[in-house]
């Protein structure tokens, strides 16, 4: 095998950074007995000196870390990574300071984010309002812990992220080891969220918006069918969801007559009202009311959509 720089020159190993072969000229023997090609010389040199070097205290965050056996650190940390199977702390001292400690997840019960060290509750709450779903925790020594998922929730992750239920916690968000978890529940996901499922398809983004123009309207499966240009079995088997949310009814249950009815929920009022204005934007800007169809005849007369 050639050297990848010298092709005239046999290659005489490889380079323990990148892998390549090279000759006896090309590779440099470092202090950690391996050889390196140039390249990876330099930025070898390059990461040593930075890890050398001081780091900014002003970066670290501060940690609280709950055992599995009842014990708890605190301290500061320059990278957290809940993927990998541990972090490095350095533990809070009052005066001078303490030897770095490399902590496995597998030991945690789980890693809080905090303000500042200490178990007193913060003056000002958190700006950060949590998009994730209502989550209840119980760990294996028997503490419950309330709040939201970070992010979507996956039971296929190690670990998760929940931040406390609490505005005035010090934590400002926990990871938590499923391995510590004795039992978990989800709760609901929050109303302006699980209103998107009416419109995951085609079908139901022309009820939705079909809708939003015309509350307080009564019309029939088939007369509906014909306004969106889709067939009725289709819109029917769309409907399902907008009738288990109250927005509409059906005027006679042995009928094929519906009632559009706004619901009484302000937050419900608030996603439909935003859903159909982006509805509008994206798929109905350019496309002009059919004339062949008369316009609805509302059963009382309602000229915006009541927020």
């Amino acid at each position: 095998m050639r050297c990848t720089i010298h092709s005239a020159k046999q290659a005489t190993g490889y380079c323990a950074g990148c892998g390549s072969f090279f000759c006896d000229q090309c590779l440099v023997v470092c202090e950690d007995g391996k050889g390196y090609c140039s390249v990876c010389k330099t930025k070898l040199g390059k990461s040593a000196r930075e890890e050398a070097a001081p780091r900014d205290s002003r970066l670290a965050t501060k940690l609280l870390v709950e055992f599995k056996d009842g014990k708890s650190l605190q301290g500061t940390t320059y990278k957290l990574d809940p993927v990998r199977s541990g972090f490095i702390v350095y533990p809070h001292v009052p005066r001078g300071a303490a030897e770095e400690r490399y902590i496995e997840f597998s030991r945690v019960k789980y890693v809080a984010l905090v303000d500042s060290f200490g178990t007193e509750k913060t003056e000002a709450p958190r700006e950060y309002q949590p998009k994730g779903s209502e989550i209840s925790v119980t760990f294996q020594d028997g503490e419950t812990l309330q709040g939201f998922t970070l992010k979507q929730y996956s039971d296929k992750d190690q670990r998760f992220s929940v931040i406390p239920a609490d505005p005035h916690d010090s934590r400002i968000s926990i990871i938590v080891e499923r391995s510590a978890v004795a039992r978990m529940t989800l709760g609901r996901i929050p109303r302006s969220q699980e209103m998107r499922k009416l419109v995951d398809n085609s079908v139901k983004r022309l009820i939705l918006h079909y809708y939003w123009q015309h509350p307080d309207l009564v019309i029939t499966i088939d007369e509906l069918a014909a306004r969106l240009e889709r067939t009725p079995p289709a819109v029917e088997r769309e409907l399902e969801e907008f009738l288990n949310d109250g927005l509409i009814k059906r005027a006679d249950p042995n009928a094929r007559q519906l009632r559009f009815s706004p619901s009484k929920d302000p937050i419900v009022r608030q996603a439909v009202a935003s859903m159909g204005k982006e509805i509008e934007t994206l798929y109905f800007r350019k496309r002009q009311p059919s004339a062949e169809l008369p316009p609805p005849k509302p059963a009382k007369p309602v000229t915006h959509w009541p927020l």
